[in-house]
C-alpha cells in the first residue's frame, strides 16, 4: 500500500459534512435565536389578546343561550304539555326531535313537573329523568372533546303556582363557532378538555384549548427567515451540494439503500423488501446490491426458523399450562400466577384480590348417570358461562375435576359477589337439557377468600379457605356462593378438619360413633306420636357433631351410600334393643345415592321382622338431585309393595315440586318449613289450602314441618294438616330401651 489517507466512505462523509454543519449550524442559531426572541413577544401578545378574546366570546355565547332558555321558557306549548302531558311524547316526537319547534342553539329538551319528574323517559334523551331542585345552576358536563351546556328554567305564569320545569342542552362548541367572532383564534381548532361536570365557568375557561391563527406579523417574521434559510443556503449548501454531488448521488445513495431495506424489512417484511430491491432505480453499486439480497435470504431463514420454534414453544407452553378438555389454564399455572402477583405485590402497591372457587355440585352423579362424554361436555360449557361471567383479562383455572378459581384482581367483597352471581347465573341458564339432554339442573356451589393486603398468603391457605366457604355453600340453609371469614372455621369448618374426617370415617368403616336422635311426628287431631323421624349424629369426644358439619364432608367424598348404610344398622341396632315404642314407627332419611343403587332393597329387607309392628317411612329429600328418575321411581315402588311408606320431603323448596309429587310413588308429602311459616299470609294460607286440598284428593297424608310455637301449631291444625313437627311438639332426641321406661 502506497502512502496516503486511507479512510472508509462513511468517514470521509463524516468529516466533510461535519465542516459544512458546523458553519451552517452557527449561522442557523444565530438567526434562529433572533427570530425566536422576536417571535415570542408576539405570540405572548397574540396569547393574551386571544384570551380576552375567548372570554368575551364565551360570555357571549352563555348570554346568547339564556336569553333563548328565557325565551323557550315563554313558548305557549310547554304549557300545554305540562297541562296535558300524555301527549308529551307524540309531541316531542313530532315537535322537538322532528326539528319544526326546538330553537336550533339546543340540541335536546325535556319537560319536568313541580317536583322535578321528567314528564316522560325519552329513548336517546341524555337529559336526567329527575332534577335536583336544590341545584338549578347552569351546568357544563363533558361530552368527548366538546361540553354540552344544561340550562333549567321555571315555567309559571303570573299568578298562577309554579307548573314546572324545562331543561334544555346545547352544544358549546356549535354555539362558539355560530357567533363566528374570533379574530385570533383559529375555531376549527377548538377543543374542550373538561373531565368531570362543573358550574362554573372560568374551569370551562380553563379546559378550551385552541390554537391561534397566523398574524401579518407572525407571517411577516416567518418569510423573514425564509429569506435567511435561502441566503445560507446558497452561501453555504450550494457549494457543498455541488462538490459533494459524486459520493452522495453515487455511493451514498447506494450505502444509505441497505439500511432502509432492512428497514423495510424489519417493519413491512420480506415481500416488500424484496419488492424494494427489485424496483430500485438509478445508479448502483453491484457489491451493495449482491448485500442486500444476501440479508433477505438470511433473514427469510431467520423468520421460518423462529416461526417454527415459536410454534413449538407455544405448544409447549399450552401443554403446560392449559387444560386439554375445557382450554382454561391448569394448577400449575394457577401457581405460576399466584407467584407473579406476590412479586407485583412486592414492587408495587396492590389494591385487594379475592381468591374465587366454584365446584359443580352433584358432578360425579352426573358424570356417572350420563357418561364421561356428556361430563366432559357439561365441564366445557360451564368453563364457557364462566369465561363470560368472569371480569376482562381475569383468567380462568381449572384446579382438577370439577373445581375451578378465579383470582379476582382489584376487588372487595361486593364486586366478587356480583362477578359470582354472574357465573351463578350463567350456568343456571345455561340449557344443559336441549343440548346435552341432561333432565336435572346444574348448578355452582361459589366459596370467596379475601387476600390480605399487607401479608404473603400462600395459595394453599387461600383454597383451603375458599373450600371452608364453597361446602359451607352447600348446605341447605345457606346460599350458593358464600365468603370465608374466620367463624366459618369454627362453625362449619370443622367439616374438613382432621378430627371430623376421623369421625365420618369411623362410623362409615368401623362402625362407631354414630348417635341416632329421635324427633316426633304428632297426629294433628290428637297429639299423639305417630311416629319419628330418625336423625343422625356423630359423637367425638365430648361432642356431638350434627348433620350441616356431616353432609358437605360426605357429599364431597362421595360417601353418601356409606353413610346411609351405617345409619340403617345403628337404626336396626335401635329396634333390636325395644329403643322404639310399639305401635309407632321410624322415617329413614334417604340420599339419591341410596335410591338408585341397585342394592337398596337388599338392605331395606332387614326391617322385614318390625313391619308388622312398626310403621317404617322411607324419606326422600325433593331437593336432593336425583340422576335416574325411573330407577329410582321402580325401587321406591318395590319398596312401597313391601311395605314401607314413601314421603317426600321438603316439598315446596325444590325445583320440580308437583312433578315430584306425581310422578313418584309418594305416600306422605312433608311441607317445607318456609311454607308453614308463612301461613300467616292470607294469599300463601289460600295457596297452602289448595295444596292441601289437592294432596288430600289423591290419598296423601300431609306433615307440616317447623312448628316452633302454639300460634304456628293452631294455623296447620285449622288449615287442615294431617300431622306436625318442631321443636314445640318435641326436640330430637335419643330413645331408651322400652325396659328401662317400665322398670
Amino acid at each position: 500500500m502506497g502512502p496516503g489517507f486511507r479512510f472508509s466512505f462513511r468517514r470521509y462523509s463524516l468529516y466533510f459534512i461535519l465542516g459544512v454543519g458546523l458553519l451552517y449550524l452557527l449561522l442557523s442559531v444565530l438567526g434562529y435565536h433572533f427570530y425566536g426572541v422576536a417571535k415570542l413577544d408576539i405570540e405572548h401578545t397574540e396569547r393574551a389578546a386571544a384570551r380576552i378574546e375567548l372570554q368575551t366570546v364565551f360570555g357571549r355565547a352563555m348570554d346568547d343561550l339564556r336569553q333563548g332558555a328565557d325565551r323557550l321558557a315563554e313558548w305557549d306549548e310547554l304549557y300545554q304539555q305540562l297541562a296535558n302531558p300524555e301527549y308529551f311524547s307524540y309531541w316531542y316526537g313530532h315537535r322537538i326531535r322532528g326539528g319544526q319547534g326546538l330553537d336550533p342553539r339546543f340540541t335536546d329538551l325535556m319537560l319536568y313537573s313541580p317536583d322535578g319528574r321528567a314528564l316522560s323517559l325519552i329513548k336517546d334523551s341524555r337529559l336526567p329523568a329527575r332534577l335536583d331542585l336544590t341545584d338549578l345552576q347552569v351546568s357544563y358536563l363533558p361530552r368527548g372533546d366538546d361540553i354540552e351546556v344544561q340550562i333549567i328554567r321555571p315555567l309559571h305564569r303570573e299568578r298562577d303556582s309554579r307548573m314546572g320545569f324545562v331543561a334544555v342542552r346545547a352544544s358549546l362548541r356549535a354555539n362558539i363557532v355560530r357567533l363566528q367572532s374570533f379574530n385570533r383564534i383559529d375555531v376549527h381548532q377548538l377543543r374542550f378538555a373538561l373531565d368531570q361536570p362543573t358550574h362554573d365557568p372560568q374551569q370551562v375557561l380553563r379546559a378550551i384549548r385552541y390554537q391561534l391563527q397566523p398574524t401579518p406579523a407572525q407571517a411577516a417574521m416567518d418569510r423573514l427567515v425564509l429569506h435567511l434559510i435561502l441566503l445560507l443556503s446558497l452561501a453555504v449548501l450550494l457549494p457543498t451540494l455541488l462538490l459533494s454531488f459524486f459520493l452522495i448521488r453515487v455511493v451514498g445513495r447506494a450505502v444509505m439503500r441497505i439500511p432502509q431495506m432492512v428497514n423495510t424489512l424489519r417493519t413491512r417484511g420480506l415481500e416488500a423488501a424484496q419488492e424494494q430491491i427489485d424496483h430500485e432505480e438509478g445508479w448502483q453499486v453491484a457489491e451493495l446490491e449482491t448485500v442486500q439480497r444476501l440479508l433477505i435470504d438470511y433473514h427469510r431463514e431467520l423468520s421460518s426458523a423462529n416461526a417454527s420454534l415459536d410454534q413449538k414453544n407455544q405448544e409447549l407452553w399450552n401443554l403446560a399450562h392449559r387444560d386439554v378438555l375445557t382450554g382454561a389454564h391448569n394448577r400449575r399455572a394457577f401457581d405460576n400466577f399466584w407467584q407473579t402477583l406476590q412479586s407485583l405485590k412486592q414492587r408495587q402497591r396492590m389494591r385487594s384480590l379475592r381468591l374465587m372457587l366454584c365446584d359443580v355440585n352433584h358432578f360425579k352423579a352426573i358424570n356417572d348417570t350420563y357418561g364421561h362424554d356428556i361430563g366432559d361436555a357439561v365441564l366445557q360449557a360451564i368453563v364457557a358461562c364462566l369465561h363470560r361471567a368472569v371480569r376482562r383479562d381475569e383468567q380462568l383455572f381449572r384446579l382438577g375435576g370439577d373445581e375451578f378459581a378465579c383470582i379476582l384482581i382489584d376487588c372487595d367483597d361486593q364486586q366478587a359477589m356480583a362477578v359470582a352471581s354472574r357465573c351463578e347465573h350463567e350456568v343456571a341458564n345455561y340449557p344443559f337439557a336441549e343440548k346435552l339432554g341432561i333432565r336435572e339442573p346444574v348448578r355452582l356451589s361459589i366459596g370467596i377468600s379475601p387476600v390480605a393486603e399487607d401479608t404473603d398468603t400462600p395459595a394453599k391457605v387461600l383454597l383451603r379457605q375458599a373450600d371452608v366457604a364453597m361446602y359451607h355453600s352447600k348446605r341447605p340453609s345457606s346460599g350458593s356462593v358464600c365468603i370465608y371469614r374466620e367463624s366459618l372455621e369454627s362453625r362449619s369448618g370443622t367439616i374438613f378438619s382432621n378430627s371430623i374426617n376421623e369421625a365420618v370415617y369411623r362410623v362409615i368403616e368401623q362402625g362407631e360413633g354414630l348417635v341416632m336422635h329421635y324427633q316426633p311426628i304428632r297426629r294433628a287431631e290428637d297429639d299423639s306420636v305417630a311416629y319419628y323421624e330418625a336423625l343422625m349424629r356423630i359423637g367425638y369426644g365430648d361432642q356431638l357433631v350434627y348433620p350441616d358439619e356431616i353432609l358437605p364432608l360426605v357429599e364431597s367424598r362421595h360417601l353418601e351410600r356409606e353413610l346411609d348404610q351405617a345409619v340403617i344398622d345403628q337404626l336396626l341396632k335401635d329396634f333390636y334393643a325395644s329403643k322404639i315404642p310399639s305401635g309407632s314407627g321410624v322415617a329413614i332419611n334417604l340420599s339419591a345415592a341410596s335410591i338408585i343403587d341397585s342394592n337398596i332393597l337388599a338392605r331395606l329387607d332387614a326391617f322385614r321382622p318390625f313391619m308388622s309392628d312398626y310403621r317404617l317411612v322411607l324419606e326422600v329429600t325433593e331437593t336432593t338431585l336425583i340422576t335416574q328418575m325411573e330407577l329410582a321411581t321402580t325401587h321406591l315402588m318395590h319398596l312401597r309393595n313391601q311395605g314401607f311408606q314413601i314421603a317426600l320431603d321438603d316439598f315446596g323448596s325444590g325445583y320440580s315440586s308437583l312433578s315430584y309429587l306425581t310422578g313418584m310413588p309418594v305416600d306422605i308429602v312433608k311441607f317445607d318449613i318456609t311454607l308453614v311459616r308463612a301461613l300467616h299470609d292470607a294469599a300463601h294460607r289460600r295457596l297452602v289450602g289448595h295444596l292441601l286440598e289437592f294432596i288430600a284428593s289423591v290419598g296423601q297424608a300431609t306433615v307440616a314441618e317447623g312448628v316452633e310455637d302454639a300460634a304456628i301449631l293452631e294455623q296447620v291444625r285449622e288449615i287442615g294438616f294431617d300431622y306436625v313437627q318442631g321443636f314445640y311438639k318435641g326436640r330430637p332426641a335419643p330413645l331408651e330401651p322400652v325396659r328401662r321406661i317400665t322398670n
